[in-house]
């Protein structure tokens, strides 16, 4: 026979044993739950993927603000057979980390500039011919800002990515109707991977590249609103770890992972976009965008001196 235990004692009995337990699950003093060196113990639960940082360093990517080149390639990493290896999207994003803004300056791809070791062409040859490395030297020779990373995306892996994280929502005035890549409604749609290229890629418009650059930078606009709902989660880091294998980039994993929670600890999405300025000319037979460097420069000044992206660039 079972003496009648107090229900109290059975209570207390049973908050005692937790405590026990979890204290030898954290504290661990015989390192029984250290799998370190543990044989037959696979640390490589996703196989592929870097297992991210749970605590990044605290160093913050810098004390004020700096630039990222971000490309948007058309087929070009690794596999430049299926495509004409060229970046179709050429933006730079400066991040303002004082005043918790971002800006966004597009250069148009048919920009006729000097291609360093190249000389004069379209812009968007520069990484067909060096890869992100001269991408970078052109833009910043073409700009006068000095860009700290870059990343270089390939539109399926855009498409793939945009699935990944959930799609995102956007608004659109006018429907997409192009037969060239294919069609969105108007209105305030939920765009899946798929419709997010449609939008990055089509030119159906009346002045065809301004307007495709401004919709590029909705787009980037919109992901990151959603980015900053997402980052505060631990799972962001997985994401992060993730897409890094998608990209072709030279921020490490815990640039990324840094980067992504600085971000999210910024009071609202304050994000503008600007185009650099330019006019319709010719070089030899092929039509070409002439930069307007005067302009371009009053944008950039701006832009690092202080975020803000005049109206008339936009």
């Amino acid at each position: 026979m079972f003496k009648k235990i107090s229900p109290r004692i059975f209570v207390l009995t049973l908050c005692l044993m937790a405590a026990a337990v979890s204290a030898l699950l954290f504290i661990d003093p015989w390192g029984w739950f250290n799998t370190a060196g543990a044989v037959g113990v696979s640390t490589d639960a996703f196989p592929g993927v870097e297992v991210p940082a749970l605590y990044p360093s605290p160093q913050p990517l810098s004390d004020g603000s700096f630039n990222v080149l971000i490309l948007g390639i058309d087929h070009g990493l690794g596999r430049p057979a299926e495509g004409n290896n060229r970046s179709d999207v050429i933006m730079v994003a400066h991040v303002d980390e004082k005043r918790y803004k971002a800006c966004l300056l597009s250069i148009p791809r048919d920009s006729y500039v000097e291609i360093p070791g190249h000389g004069r062409a379209k812009i968007n040859e520069a990484y067909s011919l060096g890869g992100a490395t001269l991408a970078l030297a052109t833009v910043s020779q073409l700009t006068g800002m000095e860009i700290r990373n870059y990343v270089a995306l390939d539109f399926d892996e855009f498409k793939k990515l945009v699935d990944l994280f959930g799609g995102f929502q956007i608004t659109l005035d006018q429907p997409v109707l192009d037969p060239k890549v294919g069609a969105i409604p108007a209105g305030n749609v939920f765009l899946n991977g798929e419709q997010a290229l449609i939008l990055a890629r089509s030119r159906n418009y009346p002045n065809a590249d301004l307007s495709r650059v401004r919709q590029q930078q909705r787009i980037l606009t919109q992901i990151l609103y959603k980015g900053k709902e997402l980052a505060a989660y631990p799972g962001a880091a997985w994401f992060l770890s993730t897409a890094k294998g998608s990209v072709e980039t030279d921020f490490t994993l815990d640039e990324l992972i840094r980067l992504c929670r600085e971000f999210a600890s910024f009071p609202v999405v304050d994000v503008q976009g600007g185009v650099a300025p330019g006019k319709v000319g010719t070089a030899g037979a092929a039509s070409v965008i002439l930069v307007d460097q005067q302009g371009l420069q009053r944008l950039v000044q701006s832009i690092q001196a202080s975020s803000i992206v005049p109206d008339e660039f936009r």
